[in-house]
């Protein structure tokens, strides 16, 4: 053994241990401040004494990633499933409650952008030592986005980030403060998260909670334009050019559009949604003019169909060795039969 293969092995093995040793003291501290976040009771999240603090810990917590090619502060956070199982419910539980109750909501949303926040792979990889980061893994963390972007699709948390947006909204330019805009900043940056998050394949032999990661983005435009949050990123575009504060966030909303329909056809955008669902249906056009509800109901429906053919394996179409007539019955055998 010469001397450069014993330096190697001895760096591979420094490598190795920093990590177990950096694990070995994030983890129990970490794991530590979730418990006391709070938990379930009675079938209702509780929230700790200390839960805006505890809040603000696991952010400082997070930053140390920022030095990491492990990324191990972010690992436990995804064994602990902090996400799901803690902040969507803190969320829920003091998002409009009060000033004090939407910090805390704020805090919440501030670390949920954190934890979303988009992993260039290339950049990654580019990064990563070929000696210390060798057996580095980023699977688990992309799997991690994925469970990530499903908890927060349910209407009561777009519903509580749309409260949280319109309280600093609803203030003048002069009552505006840096806090306002911080706010506003971060509830954008994490609806551009979820958008950049792409859906897996899908497959007919997917287990259902794995098809149901499938559909996430058509679940995310949806539930967009049913909690009216389109109507909010569309007033900050159109504010752009009266208001200087909105100005800032143009190139943030167009990156969240081009995100959203990233892959769609811009003439399928410009259609009339719900004559296409009237077509899809063959419903007549004398139908059109139909009450919002009926409206509602068929284009729920189309919406459900389109998902359903989604997962449905495609036909395969065989050429057959003689040709069918009308009466269905093979050239080859009504000849015969004409025969006889």
């Amino acid at each position: 053994m010469n001397r450069e293969e014993a330096i190697e092995i001895h760096s591979d093995e420094e490598g190795e241990e920093s990590y177990v040793n950096r694990r070995s003291i994030l983890e129990p501290a970490i794991r530590s401040v979730v418990d006391a976040l709070g938990g379930y009771e009675g079938g209702r999240y509780r929230l700790g004494d200390e839960c805006y603090g505890c809040l603000k810990d696991l952010k400082k917590f997070w930053r140390r990633d920022d030095t990491d090619d492990e990324r191990t502060v972010a690992r436990i956070f995804w064994e602990t499933r902090l996400l799901p199982n803690d902040l969507v419910p803190i969320l829920l539980e003091t998002a409009g409650r009060g000033d004090f109750e939407d910090k805390r909501a704020v805090a919440c949303v501030d670390l949920i952008t954190a934890m979303t926040w988009p992993i260039d792979l290339a950049e990654e990889l580019q990064e990563l030592d070929e000696v210390d980061d060798k057996g580095t893994d980023y699977t688990q963390l992309l799997s991690s986005h994925l469970h990530y972007k499903n908890a927060m699709l349910q209407p009561e948390v777009i519903q509580a980030l749309l409260g949280i947006a319109l309280f600093s909204i609803a203030k003048t330019p002069k009552e505006r403060k840096p806090w306002d805009i911080s706010v506003m900043n971060v509830i954008l940056y994490l609806i551009r998260n979820l958008a950049f998050i792409k859906d897996p394949p899908s497959n007919t032999h997917l287990s259902a909670d794995r098809a149901q990661l499938s559909t996430m983005q058509s679940r995310l435009i949806k539930l967009l334009s049913e909690q009216e949050m389109f109507q909010v990123i569309m007033t900050f575009a159109s504010n752009a050019g009266t208001d200087p504060i909105f100005n800032n966030w143009n190139t943030l909303i167009l990156e969240i559009f081009y995100l959203l329909y990233r892959g769609v056809k811009p003439s399928s955008l410009a259609r009339d949604q719900a004559r296409v669902c009237f077509h899809f249906f063959k419903v007549p056009s004398s139908e059109l003019e139909m009450s919002g509800s009926r409206k509602k109901s068929i284009a729920s429906a189309c919406y459900r169909r389109r998902e359903t053919e989604k997962l449905q394996p495609q036909r395969v179409h065989t050429s057959l060795p003689f040709r069918y007539h009308n009466r269905g019955v093979p050239q080859s055998q009504e000849g015969t039969e004409r025969a006889h």
